[in-house]
């Protein structure tokens, strides 16, 4: 059996607050919120969201590839988020750990063309 990701979502503390911040850093659009107090996000692909936490702790294992990682490092690091210094080119890509400006983590990947 195999399986793929169908949909994600990002548990934060301020649902509000973290629209913001990856509206500015990842230029993402998002539904009106949700009765689950969510947002979902608009013409990701998989699909995916942004939820309140369902307990003290998150534990998100997620990689986004964005267009251009260094220019989404700087957007990070300029809406209070955090990003490590991206390590060399490996067989498969460049990979940073970051999170976002509630403590979130999540991870830049950029494959090897």
């Amino acid at each position: 059996m195999t399986a793929s990701v169908s949909y994600w979502v990002l548990r934060v503390a301020d649902v509000d607050k973290a629209a913001d911040f990856y509206r500015e850093v990842f230029d993402w659009s998002f539904s009106e919120k949700g009765s689950g107090g969510g947002y979902h996000v608009l013409g990701s692909n998989p699909q995916g969201g942004i939820g309140p936490l369902r307990s003290a702790h998150a534990d998100n294992s997620l990689a986004f590839e964005p267009d251009d990682i260094d220019v989404a490092i700087e957007r990070i690091r300029s809406r209070g988020g955090t990003a490590e210094e991206p390590g060399g080119s490996s067989e498969h890509g460049r990979w940073v750990e970051c999170a976002d400006d509630q403590g979130t983590r999540f991870a830049l990947y950029a494959p090897v063309e």
